[in-house]
């Protein structure tokens, strides 16, 4: 439906320009023979429009552009992106940040040889199916209040909806079309940083051949998104606008940050005190909003999407105007929707005790067997115990104790280089598995090349359930089989299998969106003996490449309940370790922690599955 906005002026068309056609996209709005017009990346710092008696003047164009989403040397792309008037396009578009009670005059331009509908601009909170049209060299003119503090979004698509995701978002040459709408409540003056994630991708197949991507942060692909430098423990303020179609998992590397509010890009909810996710990875919905509050380690860290075609080497512009895979090295091994983080100061020791654990974990390849493609797998070594004793679909358990150091020799017997990255651990961020990038000192984490070891020292300050997995060539190698679970028990406390399940879920591969889901490596995981009245704890791991993955616990003609009692390795508290369905959807990077008592003799199932690939894993449980 339309909104009828108020105060709408039509001030009607315009003959401006004359049509251009050029590498099959029309553009509007340029002069033969004129240099097409470059779009700037937006770092979100400065607010657009000019604020004047309680009244924001913004006038907003649309146009296409040359977009540089990595060097701006390198390949450009030709994509539509807003501009004030007058001024450069930006990617994201320019920022809409006033004060609560702040009334805003608006006009919008549309230079696009296409119809625009507008999103998002209008008062919030607001409706989603509220929209503008505007013709090509249609301007209107719009007044309204801002609406109430949050962040939001508004973003546009062009052209007919046939170009739309299943979400109804634009991802090809309008994919850009979007911007942050921020309201800030009356006398704050917290400092934050916005960013605004985009997504442009050649198609919607998420197959077996998925379309290729372009993911960036506030306009820029890793290595050329902006480098973030933080004093150790000082308040850290994000905002984060997701204006792509499709959901991200945003992990955080060497601790946890919390999630104050979230919202829809039209709304957004405040969590009250006790209820606000404290996490180290968190899935940004389609559309969506979240504001987070860290207090950052010493280190080098990494923010980014834990989707692999997202982060991947692969993903550059060339490789996308190429409509094709590379598979060489870019930017410290990755690409994409990654931020890269310095955080100065002294990193305080964690208190240790006992002996210092030491393992050797192998990397290894893993032949063709059973209808499994050959890839790589991980042993464990300790005490002249080799563990599996054959190079496993996933790698096996490591089990470590609170607060007793541990010191782990990675050998890797590959013909290429590797890394291993310990997925939610608080540790130096030198151990931390990134190469190029964590440092110590005057070290720079190395990667591992063929017959190379590299020894990693931490101590786990918290129990809880985590994962280890490669940082590099992740489109083969963790596809390939390179993760594994990761469970810390408290001080004195041993892992009992009887009664504590790990679910780690996967796919078989070698590809990122290829092969079945797998649960601990298998497809055919093998039947759990329970006892009434004896409590069960079952960690949820997801690890594939690009899949959200449900679990759920079932029982003939009855819904079953689970307490939850962690995310993310944390446990949660009382607040929010509370009984609910037992059904819980998953993506990559995430871990959850629920307990189970069953009651009464019988037979249930824990069902993973993935409902768009038709794919399902059953595993039976006897309960007497």
């Amino acid at each position: 439906m339309l909104r009828m906005a108020f105060g709408r002026v039509l001030l009607g068309s315009s003959a401006f320009g004359i049509l251009v056609i050029g590498l099959g996209i029309a553009s509007v709005g340029q002069l033969p023979g004129a240099a097409p017009a470059r779009i700037q990346a937006n770092s979100n710092q400065t607010a657009a429009g000019k604020l004047e008696n309680g009244i924001l003047t913004l006038h907003l164009e649309l146009r296409q552009g040359d977009w540089y989403p990595e060097a701006e040397t390198g390949p450009s792309m030709k994509v539509y992106a807003f501009a004030e008037e007058g001024g450069p396009l930006q990617v994201p578009g320019p920022l809409i940040r006033v004060p609560e009670g702040v009334a805003i005059h608006l006009t919008v331009r549309n230079l696009l040889p296409v119809k625009a509908v507008l999103h998002g601009l209008h008062p919030h909170p607001g409706d989603e199916k509220a929209v503008d049209e505007l013709a090509p060299n249609e301007t209107r003119e719009w007044r309204f209040p801002a609406g109430a503090p949050g962040t939001y979004e508004y973003y546009a698509s062009a052209g007919d909806d046939l170009a739309r995701s299943d979400h109804g978002r634009p991802f090809g040459e309008d994919s850009q079309l979007a911007g942050a709408f921020i309201v800030d409540p009356r006398g704050d003056a917290a400092a934050d940083r916005v960013f605004v994630i985009t997504l442009w991708r050649s198609g919607t197949d998420f197959g077996t051949t998925p379309a290729h991507q372009v993911a960036v942060i506030n306009g820029k692909s890793w290595p050329f998104t902006e480098r973030l430098t933080y004093a150790a423990d000082e308040p850290v303020r994000w905002r984060w606008i997701n204006a792509s179609d499709t959901p991200h998992p945003m992990h955080l590397h060497g601790s946890y940050f919390r999630v104050d509010s979230a919202g829809d890009g039209e709304t957004d909810h405040v969590f009250p005190s006790g209820k606000q996710p404290m996490v180290n990875t968190y899935r940004l919905s389609w559309g969506g909003t979240m504001n987070t509050y860290w207090t950052p380690p010493p280190g080098h860290w990494l923010f980014h999407c834990h989707f692999i075609p997202h982060m991947s080497a692969d993903m550059t512009v060339a490789n996308a105007l190429a409509n094709q895979f590379g598979h060489g090295d870019h930017g410290n091994h990755m690409a994409g929707m990654v931020l890269g983080i310095t955080v100065t100061g002294e990193r305080k020791p964690v208190p240790a005790h006992g002996r210092t654990r030491k393992i050797r974990l192998l990397v290894r390849e893993r032949p063709a067997r059973d209808d499994v493609p050959a890839g790589f797998g991980y042993q464990l070594e300790e005490d002249h115990r080799l563990i599996p004793e054959n190079v496993g679909q996933s790698g096996p358990p490591i089990i470590l104790e609170r607060e007793q150091r541990v010191e782990i020799t990675v050998l890797n017997q590959l013909r290429e280089a590797t890394t291993v990255h310990w997925h939610g651990m608080e540790l130096e961020s030198y151990y931390d598995g990134v190469a190029d990038w964590g440092a110590h000192g005057n070290q720079v984490t190395p990667m591992i090349n063929p017959g190379a070891a590299f020894r990693v020292r931490f101590t786990p300050p918290r129990a809880g359930t985590f994962m280890y997995h490669t940082h590099l060539h992740d489109q083969a190698q963790l596809s390939g089989g390179l993760y594994g679970p990761l469970i810390v028990v408290e001080r004195g406390a041993k892992f009992d299998p009887g009664h504590d399940h790990v679910v780690l879920l996967s796919r078989g591969g070698p590809g990122p969106s290829e092969g079945p889901v797998l649960v601990n490596g298998g497809l055919s995981p093998g039947t759990l003996h329970w006892q009434t009245g004896q409590r069960y704890r079952l960690r949820l791991i997801n690890i594939a490449a690009f899949d959200g993955i449900g679990v759920a616990l079932r029982a003939p003609e009855r819904q079953l309940q689970w307490r939850a009692i962690a995310r993310d390795g944390a446990d949660l508290p009382p607040e929010q370790a509370l009984m609910q369905n037992a059904l819980q959807s998953t993506l990559p990077g995430e871990t959850y922690d629920f307990e189970y008592q069953p009651t009464e003799a019988g037979n249930l199932q824990l069902e993973v599955f993935n409902t768009r690939l038709k794919m399902k894993v059953v595993q039976e449980i006897d309960v007497r």
